[in-house]
C-alpha cells in the first residue's frame, strides 16, 4: 500500500509523456493531457472515497462491537450482584 502514490504518480507521468510524444496537434494534444488529467483526478478521488468509506465502516462496527461487549459485561455483573 505503501507504493500506491509511487505507481499513481508513474502512470500519470506515462500518460502526459505519451501523449506529448503522439503526433498530433498542439490543441488536440493539449485537449488529451486535459481530459486525462481530469480523469485520473476523478479515478484518485473515487478510490480516495471508497478507502474513507472502507475506513468508515470498519469505525463503526468496532464501535458497535465494542458497546455490544460493555452491554454483556454490564449484564454479567448485574447477574452475579443478585446472588
Amino acid at each position: 500500500m505503501k507504493s500506491l502514490p509511487g505507481i499513481l504518480v508513474g502512470l500519470a507521468l506515462g500518460a502526459v509523456v505519451g501523449v506529448l510524444l503522439a503526433p498530433e496537434s498542439g490543441k488536440k494534444t493539449r485537449k488529451r493531457i486535459s481530459s486525462e488529467t481530469d480523469s485520473f483526478f476523478k479515478d484518485l478521488q473515487d478510490q480516495l472515497q471508497t478507502g474513507l468509506d472502507s475506513i468508515r465502516n470498519q469505525y463503526e462496527d468496532y464501535v458497535d462491537n465494542a458497546s455490544a461487549k460493555a452491554k454483556d459485561v454490564v449484564a454479567q455483573t448485574k447477574r452475579k450482584a443478585k446472588f
